[in-house]
């Protein structure tokens, strides 16, 4: 026998539902299944966005293999 979910598609879609209601466009939303909570954080803060890849740029380029 399986267990349940700890947090069900129902919780989720209520998380969403309820960002969306409020009219928040830039939300982050984390699940902890071990405490079974859904955190919903607004905004994102500089500091916690992931700095660019200077390999994104070169790995975007097409090159010459691509027309093989």
């Amino acid at each position: 026998m399986t267990h349940p979910a700890r947090i069900t598609q129902a919780d989720m879609d209520r998380a969403l539902k309820a960002v969306k209601a409020a009219g928040i466009s830039n939300v982050r939303i984390v699940m902890d299944l071990n405490a079974r909570t859904i955190e919903i954080i607004i905004g994102e803060d500089v500091a916690t966005r992931p700095a660019p890849n200077p390999w994104d740029s070169l790995l975007s380029l097409p090159n010459e293999w691509d027309n093989e």
